[in-house]
């Protein structure tokens, strides 16, 4: 066995680090780089960043970043580090631990040393803008951060957990918390976001298809309420780039340059495996059992700091790996081991680069890298190329093996073989049919037919469902001809509810079948009546979200335990939601629940959707509340079939449902000679209740009136709002 290291070095390491005061030759370096870059705030507080190179434009997307959602940016390195305990209490141990398994601020340090230079100029930029703004925002105080080291960055590949096909119990059974802390809580949850519903579209229509003839990219990603900011950045270096990053990041995630634009969409196309575990524990430890060889495991000791009440406690935990990855859990007696792909590097050079893509080729060179995992690229260009690849890193693997669950560990059969080429993973390139969709969806549709070819390949490619907004979009991308902006704005919003379509005739049947019991024929007529689109006024959309919410809740218990995230995904985005295991009686029966809860609530089952289904943005991001301003929503969670996804659920203390999930930054972008663009954000610009640029886009995204985007100076100095310096003229919302 490897010797037992502690880790408690590592955490005096970190505190020390975050704990240093700036120096004057900091501060005088900082000024003076600020002073080269000018940031100038359009009509709808947009930042557009001009500086002289590239690291300078980084410096200024970190400082806006901080200008705009301060708590949030910090809050995300913080949860990097695997240091959420030592702000939120206990109940974020796990999740500490979670990201401690895979990197620590040791790890990211050495990462940062190896970086090649130009990628150390952009993290020493990172972190540059980030103490500026702190250092020149006394009155804003860090919640546990007070510098940031130019490594952060390389804290970046750290798995998701609900991606990863454990639960919660068996993490704590595979790590109990010894030293008498109480464990009752693990990961955190908020009352009204459910990770697992989150999602995009992607859309990519070739010229044949557009009034100008020009390539048109849809960019829509579904996630939780205001954890991106929108943002240009343009550098004397060749960058010119407009887009989303997510909070604590400096690339853009999804975005376009004057040449491309490129959507990344949740995948759950097969990139990391458990491996069952065969251990004996020896006189210093542990072994496992590896083509009939046992093999020491190695083992790491990681100490976690949380608040309790003023208090700081620790905890400690002995932590596992084998030759396959970090022991994550326990079940059936096994340890399981997590394997997955670790690029920190690479992986942040290639988002980087893509965003500096200037013609297919290059694009396609970066995504070969094949670093990137859980997602797919949607893509499009000045050159009316349209493509969709799905997913990016694949291992190969033995076929003979269902790879959603464990696969034995103790055999060689189930290593991984390399990775899959580019070429080799469903993809399309320039199809002839002109447009290119994925919802979350399989590729199996992706430009709208069964592809039978492509069913051939390896099902772990491919174990996405077909989402009803991947049917929603092919129903309408199927006809499309002579489009505009303005065209696939109104499709993306498009009311109609495929899973509506799909469900209420079934459940009108079974009505029928019970006899028509008279309680529920007035519902029955209403949903009879109904053409499956959803409107505020709608009292049948009502019903029928709320009773196909509990048809999804059925399916999900019906499934084998431990249920696996392939299976929990493809019911919570709406694929696989089915009536065939749920009998007439128990379909009409909960019709009947639906409608008693809602005269519990209203005093009548008569209530239309945009009453109880609302949008509310509070200070603080405070829990929404029923006697706070609030605003009717049209739009539908994405498993019933919403293309323009809101995920809203009653509070504890409300009758209402408030959205907390969904369309976040959406763009559509036409590359002509001269690209063009409209845009639109969750609420607003700024964090800021006081701003007027808190709410200014809430109308236009509750209503699809989205905003024309600046891409040009001369258009951004024509709607110029204020112009000024990080640092030199603090910007006041």
């Amino acid at each position: 066995m490897k010797k037992i290291f502690s880790l408690i070095i590592v955490l005096s390491f970190t505190n020390a680090v975050f704990a240093q005061t700036f120096t004057k030759a900091e501060i005088a370096n900082w000024k003076k780089q600020a002073e080269t870059i000018n940031v100038i705030r359009d009509n709808w507080g947009v930042p557009h960043i001009y500086t002289n190179t590239d690291a300078d434009a980084v410096f200024g997307m970190m400082y806006v970043q901080c200008e705009d959602f301060f708590l949030k940016v910090e809050n995300a390195i913080i949860s990097r580090m695997g240091r959420e305990a030592e702000v939120q209490g206990k109940k974020a141990i796990y999740k500490d631990l979670w990201s401690r398994l895979y990197i620590d601020t040791i790890k990211a340090a050495k990462l940062y040393q190896q970086c090649p230079p130009s990628l150390k100029k952009l993290c020493n930029a990172y972190a540059a803008g980030i103490n500026y703004f702190i250092y020149t925002h006394p009155s804003i105080k860090p919640a546990l951060l007070n510098r940031i080291q130019p490594w952060v960055p390389l804290l970046n590949n750290i798995p998701s957990i609900v991606n990863s096909n454990i639960t919660e119990t068996e993490i704590k059974k595979m790590y109990p918390i010894q030293n008498g802390v109480d464990d009752a809580t693990a990961f955190q949850s908020n009352s009204i976001i459910e990770e697992t519903q989150m999602g995009s579209n992607g859309w990519a229509i070739a010229g044949k298809n557009t009034h100008d003839k020009n390539a048109i990219i849809l960019i829509n990603p579904h996630s939780e309420f205001y954890n991106r900011i929108e943002v240009q950045l343009v550098s004397k270096e060749g960058l010119n780039v407009y887009g989303a990053p997510f909070l604590g990041e400096f690339h853009i995630w999804q975005g376009f340059n004057e040449f491309c634009g490129w959507m990344h969409t949740v995948t759950t196309s097969d990139a990391k495996d458990l491996y069952s575990e065969t251990i004996q524990p020896v006189k210093n430890g542990y072994e496992y059992s590896y083509d009939n060889k046992w093999i020491p495991v190695d083992s790491n000791k990681i100490t976690l700091y949380f608040t309790e009440g003023t208090k700081k406690n620790s905890v400690t935990f002995t932590t596992y790996k084998t030759k396959h990855g970090q022991v994550v859990a326990k079940r059936n007696n096994s340890w399981l081991s997590a394997k997955t792909i670790s690029e920190n590097i690479e992986l942040l050079n290639v988002h980087w680069n893509i965003t500096k893509s200037k013609t297919y080729k290059q694009f396609v060179s970066y995504l070969d890298k094949r670093v990137m995992t859980g997602t797919n690229t949607i893509y499009a260009d000045k050159s009316n190329n349209i493509a969709y690849w799905h997913g990016n890193f694949v291992p190969v693997r033995n076929t003979s093996y269902d790879w959603s669950r464990p696969v034995p560990g103790n055999i060689s059969i189930t290593e991984w073989q390399g990775p899959h080429a580019l070429s080799e993973i469903p993809n399309y390139i320039n199809p002839t049919n002109g447009w290119l969709q994925n919802c979350n969806s399989t590729p199996l549709y992706g430009n709208g037919y069964f592809d039978s070819i492509m069913a051939k390949k390896p099902s772990y490619m491919f174990p996405d469902g077909h989402t009803p907004r991947a049917m929603n979009a092919i129903r309408q991308l199927s006809n499309i001809k002579d489009a505009t902006i303005d065209t696939i704005i109104n499709m993306c919003y498009d009311t109609y509810l495929f899973n509506a379509s799909r469900f209420i005739p079934t459940l009108i049947e079974s009505y029928r079948q019970m006899n028509e019991p008279s309680q529920l024929k007035d519902q029955i007529e209403i949903l009879k009546k109904w053409n499956f689109r959803t409107d505020t006024a709608s009292v049948a959309t009502t019903l029928c979200v709320l009773w196909i919410e509990k048809m999804l809740q059925l399916n999900t218990a019906q499934l084998k335990k431990p249920i696996t995230n392939e299976e929990s995904y493809a019911l919570t985005n709406g694929s696989n939601i089915s009536l065939q295991k749920i009998t007439p009686a128990i379909q009409v029966a909960y019709l009947d629940t639906v409608v008693n809860e809602l005269k519990k609530d209203w005093g009548t089952w008569s209530v239309a959707w945009g009453k109880i289904n609302r949008y509310q943005r509070n200070e603080k991001d405070k829990d929404p509340s029923d006697s706070l301003s609030s605003k009717a929503v049209f739009a539908t969670p994405a498993y019933v079939g919403s293309l323009n996804a809101f995920s809203s659920k009653k509070t504890k203390v409300s009758k209402n449902r408030y959205g907390a999930t969904g369309n976040t930054f959406v763009a559509i972008v036409s590359f002509g000679n001269r690209l063009s663009a409209k845009s639109i954000l969750t609420g607003g610009t700024s964090s800021n209740p006081l701003s007027k640029h808190f709410l200014d886009q809430s109308n236009g995204y509750i209503n699809h009136e989205f905003k024309v985007v600046n891409f040009y100076k001369e258009d951004v100095l024509k709607n110029q709002e204020i112009s000024y310096h990080p640092g030199v003229t603090i910007y006041y919302k």
